[in-house]
């Protein structure tokens, strides 16, 4: 049909933040399952969604074009050149941030205390207090203090060979 548009196809991998009832079979991701096998941590898909759109709420979607060059590229770049916020500081009256190390490190480094490793920070502990390598008292309180933004965690994963690269629709309902 002559002055039709011609589409270019191209797949949406659904990332699915519950993981105990995905498989590849059925074309969902479960990011959980990659993220814990990869950096041995959960990885707390609710509040990753929220910290990359404040506004996205309950019961929505968001999608993360990591298909192209350039923003697979500028992901990467945001992933090296990160600063990170801690807070506001009422004392000085400015903003505390922290260079050299990126969300990913910040969360990574985050762990929940056992038997042999006793809690160093309390449950809510003050905006501007540095949490690199705290140690909290459960999960709970560990993924309410931070998480990291979801578009890069993909795009290390894909930079990992963990993923294909492409767009990914994440869905959450709570």
């Amino acid at each position: 049909m002559p002055g039709a548009p011609e589409y270019t196809p191209y797949s949406i991998y659904m990332l699915e933040p519950h993981a105990d009832y995905v498989t590849a079979e059925n074309g969902y991701i479960p990011i959980e399952a990659i993220a814990e096998r990869v950096y041995g941590k959960p990885y707390s898909s609710l509040r990753g969604c929220q910290r990359d759109d404040e506004r996205i709420g309950n019961d929505s979607m968001k999608l993360y074009k990591l298909t192209s060059d350039e923003d697979y590229l500028e992901a990467l770049g945001d992933l090296d050149d990160a600063e990170m916020y801690l807070g506001w500081d009422s004392r000085t009256g400015e903003s505390v941030v922290k260079t050299g190390v990126t969300q990913l490190d910040y969360w990574l480094s985050i762990r929940i205390a056992d038997e042999n490793t006793p809690a160093t920070v309390e449950a809510n502990p003050p905006a501007t207090q540095d949490l690199e390598s705290a140690v909290f008292e459960d999960r709970f309180f560990a993924d309410r203090a931070f998480s990291p933004s979801l578009r890069l965690i993909l795009a290390d994963l894909i930079r990992r060979g963990e993923l294909p690269r492409g767009d990914y629709l994440f869905r959450h309902w709570w």
